[in-house]
C-alpha cells in the first residue's frame, strides 16, 4: 500500500524535499510540525504519529532504523543533538528536552530573554537501542536511557537509566530488568527473516 493510499501522510518527494535525509518505508503524519527540518534524518521503517513537533537544533535529531514516535510527542533539539536509537520508541504524549531554564539564584527565564541573563542547562539525549519511554514521560537535557531499558508511563527522567533497566516514577526508580537474551534472539530472527529470499 502507497503513502497516498494510507492517506494523511507525508509523500516521500516531500520528505525528501524536507527533510536532511529519509530512508525507505517511512510514514510521517501530515499533522507532525518540523523546526529546522534539514537538520532532522530519517533511517528505514519509520513511523511518525500525528501532532508531534520535531524540533532539530544544529547538532541534529537523528532518528534510525525501526523507531516509531507515538502522537503529541515534542522532541526539542535547540540544546543538543537527539539520537533515537534503531528499534526505539517514544509513546504518547512524551517530551524530550535538550535544553531547560535552571531559575535557580534568581535568573530569567524563557526565549524573549537574552542569554546573559538566563542560566540554561543543555545537553544531548540518547535513547539507546530497543530503548522505550512510556506515555506522558519527561525527559531532561543530558540524559541517556540505554540499551533495552524502558521507562514507565508519567515518568520524569533527569538522569541516565542503566541499558535493560526497567524504571519509573519521579523520582525514578528500578522495578526490574528486561530479557538481554531473548531480545537480542528476536532482533537476530527478525533480521535473518527479512533477508532470506522469498519461495514463488
Amino acid at each position: 500500500m502507497t503513502q497516498s493510499e494510507l492517506g494523511g501522510l507525508y509523500s516521500r518527494d516531500e520528505l525528501q524535499a524536507l527533510l536532511g535525509s529519509v530512508g525507505e518505508n517511512v510514514y510521517i503524519n501530515r499533522s507532525v510540525v518540523f523546526y529546522s527540518p534539514k537538520n532532522v534524518h530519517v533511517g528505514d521503517n519509520v513511523r511518525i504519529d500525528g501532532f508531534g513537533i520535531l524540533s532539530a537544533g544544529a547538532e541534529g535529531l537523528i532518528i534510525d532504523e525501526h523507531v516509531h514516535i507515538s502522537a503529541y510527542c515534542f522532541l526539542v533539539g535547540a540544546g543538543g543533538r537527539i539520537h533515537l536509537q534503531a528499534f526505539s520508541g517514544v509513546a504518547s504524549r512524551s517530551t524530550l528536552y535538550t535544553a531547560t531554564d535552571d531559575f535557580r539564584d534568581g535568573y530569567l527565564t524563557g526565549p524573549t530573554i537574552p542569554g546573559k541573563y538566563r542560566n540554561v542547562r543543555s545537553g544531548n539525549i540518547t535513547l539507546g537501542r530497543h530503548g522505550l519511554i512510556g506515555a506522558g514521560s519527561i525527559v531532561l537535557p543530558g540524559v541517556t536511557i540505554g540499551e533495552g531499558a524502558a521507562v514507565g508511563a508519567l515518568s520524569l527522567v533527569r538522569k541516565d537509566v542503566p541499558s535493560f533497566a526497567i524504571v519509573a516514577g519521579n523520582p525514578l526508580r528500578t522495578l526490574g530488568h528486561r530479557n538481554e537474551e531473548r531480545l537480542r534472539q528476536l532482533e537476530h530472527e527478525f533480521r535473518s527473516e527479512k533477508q532470506a529470499p522469498r519461495a514463488d
